[in-house]
């Protein structure tokens, strides 16, 4: 799992020692808003994150996969949001609390890694959340940001890029950014035009430096 790869093995066995586990069904929610004090990491599948905005609309944050963990604001006091997390396939979730995480795994006091956290990333999440109101996102950029997460979580280096390990069909890609099978159909096939984009059957192949581009121009 590269999310935890960068864990030493001791840790890793902390982690598995603590953490209960729970199975999602394909597009079943994991949670949304306050998780209760729970943090949670992927072991198995993919889902995806998502955040309202004030057209009330969900915009697609980030895909997760397996060894991400996800529910950052439950590490911090008085964090409200409206994240949204959804099983895109069947998942496997582990739960851990956020004191068993830091201090069992992490392996200082929570309270004072509760401070610092505050201090440094509190801000920041304060402004993620203020900002993340005004997300604007086309078809177009929530496709091309999916597949770049994908290629990033489970891509295989090949000739021509990255194939995503992942057999997606076109309602495949429309359900996991919450669109129409047409418009999905046609926004991947202005990123096929354009290059950043191989489909060979079920198989994707990106390009994730001209996505990038894409994403900024």
């Amino acid at each position: 799992m590269e999310g935890l790869a960068g864990l030493p093995l001791r840790k890793l066995e902390a982690l598995r020692a603590r953490i209960r586990i729970l199975r999602f069904s394909k597009r079943s929610i994991i949670y949304e808003g306050s998780s209760e004090g729970v943090v949670y990491v992927v072991l198995s599948g993919i889902a995806r994150l998502t955040c309202l905005g004030r057209n009330r609309q969900r915009s697609l944050l980030e895909v997760l996969g397996p060894g991400d963990v996800i529910e950052i604001p439950s590490l911090l006091p008085d964090i409200h949001h409206s994240l949204r997390c959804e099983a895109f396939t069947n998942c496997q979730i582990g739960l851990i609390s956020p004191s068993k995480l830091v201090e069992g795994v992490i392996g200082i006091p929570f309270r004072e890694f509760n401070e610092a956290l505050s201090l440094t990333v509190g801000r920041w999440w304060r402004l993620l959340e203020r900002h993340s109101n005004f997300l604007d996102q086309t078809i177009r950029e929530r496709i091309a940001i999916a597949l770049l997460d994908l290629g990033h979580k489970l891509g295989v280096r090949d000739d021509r890029g990255i194939m995503i390990n992942l057999r997606l069909s076109g309602q495949d890609i429309a359900d996991l950014v919450d669109c129409s099978r047409p418009r999905a159909s046609e926004c991947l096939k202005q990123l096929v035009a354009e290059g950043v984009v191989i489909r060979e059957h079920r198989r994707i192949i990106i390009d994730p430096t001209k996505i990038q581009a894409s994403l900024r121009s």
